[in-house]
């Protein structure tokens, strides 16, 4: 097997995991709808988005079948790049876990406040505000340097890049709503995305 079949087998295998392990939580760790005070209502960037997401699906799936149907989108990445990808995205699958775990109960899949909801600041919490959405960065952009292709790249990160802005700006002014000043004092110790220097 070469290395380019190699890239070719591990992308699907890493967003089909990702793909896994959000429905996995959405199934069996969503609230019921009664229990929301207040939640994002799905707009123009959410559906721009979606469409990113499907052109980032079937471009990964035609890359996989036959790379050279896009090779009008070829990078030349060097091969520990394109590796550096792979551990990026396992990092990111890791923070992912870690944040669903520190969230129990207070994990939902869409933007919004539920009846007893606590404001959590613990594991990646602790200096980071959005981890999940940290975690969505690092395992959706990896697909740019594991396939060295830029049209695939572009969809994935640009769906992200779109759904990661629009949830942290209305969650933000959601918590800050909910919490007041508790989420201000959180706000000065913690990064949005990354630990705060």
């Amino acid at each position: 097997m070469n290395v380019e079949t190699i890239f070719r087998v591990l992308l699907p295998i890493l967003i089909v995991s990702f793909a896994a392990h959000r429905g996995y939580y959405v199934k069996y760790h969503s609230k019921p709808e009664s229990d929301t005070m207040k939640k994002r209502e799905e707009g123009a960037v959410s559906k721009i988005a979606g469409l990113l997401g499907m052109a980032g699906f079937v471009s990964m799936v035609t890359y996989a079948i036959n790379p050279n149907w896009l090779s009008f989108a070829s990078l030349s990445f060097p091969e520990w790049v394109r590796w550096t990808g792979v551990g990026i995205a396992l990092l990111g699958l890791a923070l992912l876990q870690w944040a669903q775990v520190t969230l129990a109960n207070s994990w939902s899949d869409t933007p919004r406040m539920m009846k007893e909801q606590t404001l959590i600041t613990s594991g990646p919490y602790r200096t980071i505000r959005h981890p999940i959405y940290t975690a969505f960065i690092l395992i959706l952009g990896s697909t740019l340097f594991i396939s060295s292709n830029w049209l695939i790249g572009l969809c994935w990160t640009g769906m992200t890049t779109l759904e990661v802005i629009s949830r942290i700006s209305f969650e933000e002014s959601l918590m800050l709503e909910f919490f007041g000043e508790q989420y201000r004092e959180y706000m000065k110790k913690s990064g949005q995305l990354l630990p705060k220097i």
